[in-house]
């Protein structure tokens, strides 16, 4: 069974032939993804690291295009997104980002997408990935992942911002099936803003579960703007946000938006990554960004 990002904790089996194994944290119990949800984040000082150098970003910022580039073929967003995670997790948990040269970092970039993709799709190899040209056998890929897997403390099962989506949905929805259209339109939207907020280094620094409480935030905002201030106190209600860490995220944003619409760009941000690398034309893909949702009226919220 796959790996699902919505649900880390589901069982899987594990992987051995593809040198990958999960555990069974079906045992836990239901607040388990707050409890272990920092495992799954960077260490506290990537953020302010990628923030003062240029270099370092541009470093991060490379290897993101490069897992853009070799996850194309895979068509899987998720898949993508779960690289770049160990790929955050790699780079911060690693004193090598200043020295790494161009090849290290498409090998690290390449193990990741290996490794999630062991994790997304277990009938997938690397022969399956874009590697043509690439000096990489299999064989080093294989130890570059060795050495993620320990760096991450074999923590593969990464707890992110889909994984709280359905427990703040259901603080701000009742269940009934009249609120059917409301459920699907906010959480369709809050994924896709997640997702595009990914290469932004703003949100490193807010816990998974911040992400998914402000992303749904924004999505009501848009969707239906006169039941904010009920959603908003329902999500401050709850025990496990920190609510000045809520709102520093949910204007954030805020920001982005008014930025993004200032600039009018309709790229997601698979196209702001591939533009900034444009001189490697084989890893441009081509995506539009997630339209603007229909407000939804009173009587739906």
């Amino acid at each position: 069974m796959e790996f699902h990002l919505e649900h880390p904790l589901s069982h899987s089996p594990s992987i051995h032939n593809n040198n990958v194994e999960t555990n069974n944290d079906d045992a836990l119990p239901p607040n388990s993804l707050f409890l272990v949800e920092q495992q799954h984040m960077p260490s506290p000082h990537y953020f302010h690291t990628l923030k003062s150098s240029a270099s370092l970003l541009s470093n991060r910022n490379h290897a993101i295009s490069s897992i853009i580039k070799y996850s194309r073929k895979l068509d899987d967003p998720s898949l993508t997104y779960l690289a770049v995670n160990y790929l955050d997790r790699f780079l911060s948990s690693e004193d090598m980002m200043p020295q790494s040269k161009p090849w290290i970092l498409k090998l690290i970039s390449l193990s990741c997408v290996s490794l999630s993709a062991k994790m997304r799709k277990p009938d997938i190899s690397v022969c399956d990935l874009p590697v043509e040209g690439e000096m990489f056998d299999a064989q080093m890929i294989e130890r570059m992942e060795n050495v993620i897997l320990g760096a991450l403390k074999w923590r593969m099962r990464s707890v992110t911002p889909f994984s709280f989506l359905s427990f703040f949905l259901s603080l701000l929805v009742e269940l009934e099936e009249d609120h059917s259209v409301l459920k699907h339109s906010l959480k369709a939207q809050a994924t896709d803003l997640t997702f595009n907020l990914q290469h932004d280094i703003k949100f490193l620094e807010f816990k998974p579960s911040v992400v998914a409480a402000a992303a749904l935030l924004f999505a009501s905002s848009e969707l239906c703007p006169q039941q904010f201030p009920c959603f908003s106190t329902r999500i401050c209600q709850c025990t496990y946000v920190n609510k000045d860490e809520l709102m520093e995220c949910y204007k954030a944003m805020q920001e982005r938006d008014v930025v993004e619409d200032n600039e009018g760009s309709n790229d997601t941000a698979i196209n702001v990554l591939d533009q900034q690398f444009s001189s490697c034309e084989e890893s441009a893909i081509t995506a539009s960004s997630p339209k603007r949702r229909k407000t939804i009226t009173t009587s739906q919220c």
